[in-house]
């Protein structure tokens, strides 16, 4: 087995893409393709899902991310509190779930960066973690815009027990890293990393 590793690098996030809309007294906030916060009750601000290729046989076991470029946005705001999923097919309005006192008391998400889940995509090694570009600091009632941050995985050998994949023709083969660099943030590293 190979030893510890390290993937890094950056994420910029466009303050263009960042908007603010009224809603029942209160704010949403959202930004270009992030997804929302989920914890039910916690203000909902943009969440980013990063996704990188890493080395096969490797673990993640810890997550730095450092904001290079913080600004605050001007004006005091109330965000709107993260609902309670609901399907689609669900008849008429939903109850409202007010604003969590334990979520808005401090700066929401507490950490810029999480730890995410790894799996392997057509015997790829594929690590995500979670990036807060926007924080909420509810007794303020400002946010923070992180437009700039570089990150690093910590990596450690690890038998993750997958299968490896068989023989590809060349165009199989380009197929696969082509879908694989659609969804990461690092494809220069795909052949590289190949299974």
């Amino acid at each position: 087995m190979s030893a510890a590793a390290t993937v890094s690098g950056e994420m910029v996030f466009d303050r263009g893409q960042l908007t603010l809309n009224p809603r029942d007294g209160m704010t949403t906030v959202s930004l270009g393709r992030c997804v929302s916060a989920w914890e039910t009750g916690a203000p909902a601000v943009p969440i980013a899902i990063a996704q990188l290729v890493v080395p096969q046989d490797m673990k993640v076991v810890s997550v730095r991310l450092d904001a290079l470029e913080t600004e605050t946005i001007p004006g005091a705001v109330d965000v709107y509190p993260v609902q309670p999923p609901r399907a689609l097919s669900e008849p008429g309005p939903s109850e409202y779930v007010p604003p969590d006192p334990e979520y808005y008391a401090t700066n929401y998400p507490p950490r810029i960066v999480t730890a995410g889940h790894r799996g392997s995509m057509f015997g790829y090694s594929v690590a995500s973690f979670f990036v807060a570009p926007v924080q909420y600091d509810g007794g303020k009632k400002s946010l923070l815009f992180h437009s700039r941050v570089r990150f690093a995985l910590e990596l450690e050998p690890a038998d993750l027990g997958y299968l490896r994949p068989g023989n590809r023709s060349p165009e199989a083969r380009r197929r696969v890293e082509a879908a694989v660099a659609s969804i990461v943030l690092n494809p220069q590293d795909i052949a590289r990393y190949a299974p």
